[in-house]
């Protein structure tokens, strides 16, 4: 049964509330006149320009560091960088026809899911065979809170897709190998409650987390959901987002690979949900009116700005339209507000301090890298300073330094390794030159000594010679 009051004895620290907006059913988006698949640049492109692909048909090969790719509509390839596949649809949608094969463990999971380019569609579009390799959990925690207040695609999806959602959540279980599963869903979603309770097995159990935002973010969902802090790997937990279990669903029910993903579009308090193919142009999904709008990408407090020339990829959550310009930032007040609302309980008003100059060691003393870049200390301040952006900057800053003390470490200790190889060989040459100046020493000493008994023994020869021919003499003068 669903635990309705687990958010009071695990309340969210700090955070913002969120009002809900109203939307309907999920709308079929128009297939895209031309389809930009983005690929990895590691990826080895499959097809070549010319080329007619089926939608499906896989575009880019897979490894064990990257998914594949495919192509979201039937048409031809038209072009092809090194970041994207263009295909000019035939209107056709023909699919490509696959079989997925007997699963029978994780590893198989693994494979299919590489092969079907599945990510994590909560919007770190994380590879989900590589998060299955990553442990051996014993809790399965699926994600229903959104990430973000202007994000509603997993709520429209647990509404009317509610049973396949839950299928999906059962392959997870298997693929995983987890013993137990929590569902963690948001209170105000009372519609997708709704339906998730209809379909919901024994095995599973129903969590409501208040409807705070970041509840969505792991580390928090995982303290409303269980009690326990710290990481998820810490608590053998893993986590997947309620879109990434359905794709889950697509692949292993219906092998189908990820091509298309739910996508929110907020324009004021107008919001609708569509289903989008991957590399669908931003323009072709909003209204004539909405065209001369400018465009947030990823929601609210963690997107965004792009162009309507960017086009729809796998971590693409939400598109917010009729977003207002940040007001130019002044000068802190210190008043406190941004620590109110820190979901981490960090200081993000001595962080800011020291991110302007920037000082790396007491920024990693205040644990900058506790920070979820969730943009609460944004909506807040009063001095419009955007903390999360400086934030994000200064988490590079520390980052690009650790990398050149690594380089600077690594060099150190390469150079010093030379040094003792060095030092070893100038110590190997001088014993074997000692060793063969003893050699020498040694052989001139023999050389020496057979010179003195070769010259004894000529000695020798010429001392008989010389009795010899004294005898001889002696003999004529006798004679």
């Amino acid at each position: 049964m669903p635990d309705t009051q687990a958010h009071q004895q695990h309340s969210v620290r700090g955070g913002l509330y969120i009002d809900p907006l109203p939307f309907g059913e999920i709308e079929v988006a128009p297939l895209p006149a031309i389809a930009h698949i983005p690929v990895d640049a590691k990826s080895e492109i499959s097809v070549s320009v010319g080329d007619t692909v089926l939608t499906g048909q896989p575009v880019t090969t897979c490894n064990d560091q990257i998914v594949a790719n495919h192509a979201s509509v039937s048409g031809r390839v038209i072009s092809i960088t090194q970041n994207t596949v263009s295909i000019q649809s035939d209107q056709l949608d023909t699919p490509y026809l696959c079989k997925v094969q007997s699963l029978h463990n994780k590893n198989d999971y693994q494979q299919l899911f590489r092969s079907m380019g599945l990510v994590g569609l909560g919007g770190a579009a994380f590879p989900v065979d590589k998060k299955l390799n990553s442990l051996e959990p014993t809790t399965l925690l699926i994600n229903a809170a959104e990430c973000d207040p202007a994000i509603y695609c997993d709520e429209a999806l647990m509404q009317e897709r509610s049973a396949k959602v839950i299928q999906g959540i059962e392959i997870a279980i298997v693929a995983s190998g987890a013993k137990k599963c929590i569902i963690g869903i948001e209170d105000n979603k009372s519609k997708a409650l709704e339906q998730m309770k209809a379909h919901l097995p024994d095995h599973m159990k129903l969590i409501c987390v208040p409807a705070i935002y970041p509840s969505g973010a792991e580390k928090t969902l995982l303290r409303l959901c269980t009690g326990k802090t710290g990481a998820l790997k810490e608590n053998d937990t893993i986590c997947f987002n309620v879109a990434t279990c359905y794709a889950m669903y697509q692949a292993v029910s219906k092998s189908r690979p990820l091509i298309s993903r739910i996508v929110t579009i907020v324009e004021n308090a107008r919001v609708r949900n569509l289903e989008v193919r991957i590399g669908t142009p931003v323009k072709e999904l909003l209204t004539p009116l909405e065209r001369s709008t400018s465009v947030v990408c990823g929601g609210r407090m963690m997107g965004r700005v792009v162009t309507q020339d960017h086009c729809v990829d796998k971590r693409t959550n939400s598109i917010l339209l009729h977003t207002d310009n940040h007001p130019a930032a002044t000068p802190c007040i210190r008043c406190g507000a941004c620590e109110e609302v820190c979901p981490e309980s960090l200081l993000p008003q001595h962080l800011y301090w020291h991110a302007t100059t920037p000082d790396t060691a007491k920024l990693q003393e205040l644990k900058l890298d506790q920070c979820i870049e969730c943009g609460c200390c944004d909506a807040v301040c009063p001095s419009h300073i955007p903390l999360a952006g400086l934030f994000n900057s200064a988490k590079r800053t520390i980052e690009k330094e650790e990398t050149e003390q690594h380089k600077a470490a690594l060099a150190k200790y390469r150079y010093e390794k030379h040094l003792a190889r060095q030092s070893e060989k100038t110590v190997r040459q001088r014993k074997q030159l000692d060793s063969k100046t003893e050699i020498l020493k040694t052989t001139n000493a023999d050389n020496e000594a057979k010179k003195a008994l070769i010259a004894k023994a000529l000695q020798r020869k010429k001392n008989k010679r010389a009795v010899e021919t004294d005898k001889k003499s002696d003999r004529d003068s006798t004679l």
